[in-house]
């Protein structure tokens, strides 16, 4: 046993306590309280858990841990670690949220070091009451990154992460209401008859209203890319076909570059789509390259989403599509889901402006499951030339 190890009983008013000590690999004396006889701990494995932290002295450099509180540390990560890693201003204002709003007031006044895997299973009990598993699951990401960060500190604030031993709560499933062609049609018409009933600035309104379903479930762009998108970003007279280019976004009334490195893209514009963007083009009174696309229509800043929402919703009625369809969400999962219907599944990631394929490959699975027509289709297209006369009336 090292010089200045050892196992300490300490009988106290509350009890026989366990404690070791032991020099980290600084040099430093540690001091460390194990727990109470009462909740199993005797001097074997008190022994045990020494030889464990010696080992852990001796080949990982294990270190005194600071003293430093919760809120100390956290305050200081928020004020570094974005901007070593450069994130969005609306990643940054998301963290501080749950930073000082939540995270702060549950630990603050605690030791990093304090905190064990009892206290975030109690913090998730608390926050299930009043939050839903998704958001209580982002809490726990940057619970989970504090952690990190703390170990890697000089002297180290913790040794272990807890939050990779708590079990999250499970999210419920994705629920997308996916339109299919006919849908889309539906919805169209059912625009075309509100635009009849309306006059004057409510019929402008109508007419962008429907070029902004029509992009969305044409390109399937997010929404904050719908609000951002310029004139300039627009080529309508490509000899080549219409196409965009997806440079900026708008998000918690600010500009902002889009969501990943995958998220600046180019997409083709449906020729259909192209053509409702010129006629809107023409009726707009904010024409210049750097004019939005979809704004108010008579300021040009970007336009009321409450308001597209209401006139959406209206559409759906008229159009008769009962059930939840979220405007914009479900447009683009919309749109992701047909393309996937009928093409291939990196030309889908690549227009999506996905950073990962498996991201991709949920709406491959649906459109394989939602759109078996289009599938035949697709295949007596490709293959039906190189069928006998049987094959193909029974494939059709």
């Amino acid at each position: 046993m090292p010089r200045g190890a050892a196992v300490i009983r300490y009988e106290g008013v509350r009890g026989v306590v366990w404690r070791v000590k032991y020099r980290d690999a600084d040099g430093r004396q540690v001091q460390e309280t194990l727990g109470k006889a009462a909740d199993g701990w005797n001097k074997s494995k008190a022994q045990s858990t020494l030889r464990e932290r010696l080992v852990a002295v001796e080949k990982d450099g294990r270190r005194k841990l600071s003293g430093e509180t919760f809120a100390s540390f956290a305050e200081k990560w928020l004020a570094t670690y974005p901007t070593k890693k450069r994130l969005k201003t609306s990643t940054i204002e998301g963290y501080r949220h749950i930073i000082e709003k939540h995270l702060i007031p549950a630990f603050g006044p605690r030791k990093m070091s304090a905190l064990d895997i009892d206290d975030i299973e109690d913090y998730i009990a608390r926050k299930s009451k009043t939050l839903g598993p998704r958001t209580i699951n982002r809490h726990l990401n940057v619970l989970s990154g504090l952690f990190n960060a703390a170990i890697k500190r000089r002297p180290p604030l913790a040794h272990t992460n807890p939050v990779l031993l708590v079990e999250r709560p499970e999210e419920p499933r994705n629920r997308w209401t996916i339109l299919s062609p006919e849908n889309i049609r539906a919805v169209e018409v059912a625009f075309r008859d509100l635009i009849e009933e309306a006059e004057d600035e409510e019929r402008s309104w109508r007419e962008q209203a429907r070029v902004i379903f029509l992009t969305a479930v044409g390109t399937g762009l997010r929404r904050g890319e719908l609000l951002g998108l310029r004139w300039r970003r627009i080529a309508l007279a490509d000899p080549e076909g219409a196409r965009l280019r997806v440079e900026e976004t708008w998000v918690r009334c600010r500009e902002e570059t889009p969501k990943s490195d995958a998220g600046e893209r180019t997409i083709t514009v449906p020729a259909f789509v192209a053509q409702e963007l010129w006629q809107h083009l023409c009726r707009s009174a904010f024409q210049s390259e750097d004019d939005r696309v979809f704004c108010s229509p008579t300021k040009g800043t970007p336009f009321d989403i409450q308001r597209y929402t209401e006139t959406f919703r209206l559409a759906l009625k008229k159009a008769g599509i009962v059930g939840r369809v979220r405007p914009f969400h479900d447009l683009r999962h919309t749109a992701i889901t047909n393309d996937a219907a009928i093409n291939t599944p990196i030309a889908v990631m690549k227009r999506a402006g996905h950073s990962n394929f498996k991201t991709t490959e949920t709406y491959i699975d649906l459109a394989g499951e939602a759109f078996r027509e289009e599938a035949k289709k697709l295949d007596a297209r490709l293959f039906g030339g190189l069928r006998n006369d049987e094959e193909a009336e029974a494939a059709a």
